[in-house]
């Protein structure tokens, strides 16, 4: 693992010598991605899980579908999800049950991996809020393997976290009927595959820091692929900056959400069960 973290580095630094002769030919791009998302729901009444059914699973599951843009130059980049014309949340409904998702639609995130930092346009229950904070590297380790995505040779690397589940518990009978929120750990196995061909450590939402433009990325319940990339195009890549809402750091906005969902919960308190759900929309 440390040799593996050793050669990343080295291939950064790498880059970065290579940097004023990228920056002298103003190095910037375009790339589309498209996502694919797999969704868990399980909803309880103590007798035991209520699945979602086939069709509503399919429904979601091509409402999840979504195309988004990554625009960079060697340091910056931006990612936004390309606005549809219906604008409404993600729904399914089937049997008189609905279950409705709100998205981040038309939101914008910017990284500049050259001083280590982050914004991003983000909100709690339609609320906007920006948060602005440092980039957290991801621990890649590269594996060796190769495959072609379009014409771009492209390299294999992984990465392991742990991340936050959430379950909210309403109605028991032995306890109050204030519900309750329990944060369960669980491991993510993230997949990239990353082409040395585009010398930029940018990828697809807030992946980045490998030696090359990341093309594809799983995380186990969401895929992110490019289907399309344009480098150096005649038109300027202008490279927007978020500005939607109040300031932030990441720790103050996570606490702010915990609350909300907190709040959120009380409202459904009258129902008895408990509830899970999973997405594979946080990275």
């Amino acid at each position: 693992m440390k040799n593996y973290r050793k050669l990343i580095t080295l291939m950064i630094c790498a880059l970065g010598l290579g940097t004023a002769s990228v920056n002298a030919q103003n190095f910037q791009g375009v790339a589309t991605y498209h996502s694919a998302s797999s969704m868990e729901i399980r909803m309880g009444n103590g007798s035991g899980n209520i699945q979602l059914t086939d069709d509503m699973k399919k429904q979601l599951n091509k409402a999840m579908q979504k195309e988004y843009t990554l625009k960079f130059n060697v340091s910056e980049s931006t990612w936004k999800e390309v606005e549809s014309l219906e604008g409404a949340p993600t729904s399914a409904s089937s049997g008189g049950m609905m279950v409705s998702f709100s998205s981040n639609e038309g939101s914008l995130l910017y990284k500049n991996t050259g001083e280590g930092r982050y914004e991003e346009e983000a909100n709690i229950f339609g609320k906007p809020f920006l948060v602005k904070d440092v980039l957290t590297p991801f621990e890649w380790e590269l594996t060796g393997e190769t495959k072609m995505i379009g014409n771009y040779n492209c390299q294999k690397a992984v990465y392991t976290k742990i991340v936050d589940r959430r379950t909210f518990s309403m109605g028991h009978e032995s306890d109050s009927d204030e519900p309750e929120l329990e944060t369960l750990k669980d491991t993510m196995t993230v997949t990239a595959w990353y082409t040395p061909d585009i010398p930029v450590t940018h990828g697809p939402d807030d992946y980045w820091g490998l030696p090359g433009l990341i093309l594809e990325v799983n995380n186990g319940t969401r895929t992110l692929i490019c289907s399309k990339v344009i480098l150096n195009p005649e038109e300027k890549v202008e490279l927007e900056k978020p500005a939607k809402g109040k300031a932030l750091t990441r720790a103050e906005f996570d606490v702010l959400q915990e609350e909300k969902i907190k709040e959120m919960s009380k409202k459904f308190s009258s129902g008895k069960g408990n509830f899970v759900i999973k997405s594979g929309n946080n990275n």
